[in-house]
């Protein structure tokens, strides 16, 4: 079932939480915004203040959204992708960088424990449903476990160790299908959140982002992310 636009959803305004958007002569959107102190929305460009009314603003519309099929590239322009049920269901949603950065993984679950899986960090598990770590890192990349995806509430996709010349690099989420999310992104910050994933009744929503921090840690704060879970000590 398709994302329904018409109807109010309070329950997932998270979905309109993201950093100012600042300008940048190569990528607009690449370098770091100012501290997420205001309204963070889908609607490009910087949120408009409004005069004190009686009845709140409406939201700006969501971006249109694109179905996966195939090898699907995310743009400035259509930034946004949508996996059917199924798709987010079967198998491991998986997250390389190309050709070089490592991935980073920023989570929160539907009851609110959050956390983040990085090698530099040294935690490279989430919390485990069915005996499979949610979210978890292996051999270089960001895997997110799809059986118990309604557990998820989001997911950042942060890259790290970039080209210092600023070459283009390209983070891909690959399906079982064989199907591809590509969005590509020319940057040499220290942590580029390059995709946000959310989890909306059963379906997954891919959004392109772009953002630069000055680490994965900043990335998750600006985002409104709070950590509180550590991996259980071994026995």
């Amino acid at each position: 079932m398709a994302l329904d636009r018409t109807v109010a959803r309070p329950d997932i305004g998270y979905l309109r939480r993201r950093p100012v958007r600042t300008e940048n002569k190569r990528d607009d959107r690449t370098s770091a915004p100012p501290p997420a102190t205001g309204s963070l929305s889908l609607a490009f460009g910087p949120p408009t203040r409004v005069a004190p009314t009686s009845r709140a603003p409406k939201a700006p519309p969501l971006p249109a959204t694109t179905r996966v099929r195939g090898r699907t590239l995310l743009t400035a322009d259509a930034p946004v992708a949508t996996l059917d049920r199924r798709q987010s269901a079967i198998g491991s949603l998986t997250f390389d960088a190309t050709p070089h950065g490592q991935v980073n993984g920023v989570w929160e679950l539907t009851d609110g424990t959050a956390g983040s899986v990085s090698e530099e960090g040294g935690i490279t598990t989430s919390p485990e449903f069915g005996r499979r770590s949610l979210v978890q890192l292996s051999k270089g990349q960001l895997l997110v476990g799809l059986r118990h995806v309604r557990q998820l509430r989001r997911l950042l996709v942060v890259v790290t160790d970039l080209d210092p010349q600023g070459a283009a690099s390209t983070t891909v989420a690959s399906l079982y299908d064989r199907s591809s999310i590509e969005s590509s992104h020319e940057s040499h910050v220290p942590a580029l959140v390059t995709l946000a994933l959310y989890q909306v009744d059963g379906e997954l929503v891919v959004r392109r982002e772009g953002f630069g921090f000055p680490s994965l840690a900043e990335a998750a704060k600006a985002y409104g992310f709070a950590a509180n879970w550590t991996p259980p000590l071994s026995r």
